[in-house]
């Protein structure tokens, strides 16, 4: 999904503790599951983006690894 609104979804649910597919009202277990581990997936392709960002877009290998935040859904 590349949607912005799919990106600020992921961002709400995880600024408020609870499933993305909780905000839509996805009430298919499995459908719910993939909803939610594409939205972690976005939310992390976010933060390494932003971390690029800091490190001036170098992306060169033997930079210090940098902890991701943790995701509690």
């Amino acid at each position: 999904m590349r949607s912005e609104n799919f990106t600020l979804l992921a961002i709400t649910a995880h600024k408020f503790g609870c499933r993305p597919s909780s905000l839509v009202r996805l009430h298919d277990p499995v459908l719910a599951l993939d909803f939610d581990l594409a939205a972690a997936g976005r939310l992390l392709e976010l933060q390494r983006s932003a971390v690029t960002e800091m490190d001036g877009g170098a992306g060169d290998q033997t930079s210090a690894p940098v902890q991701a935040s943790h995701i509690y859904w």
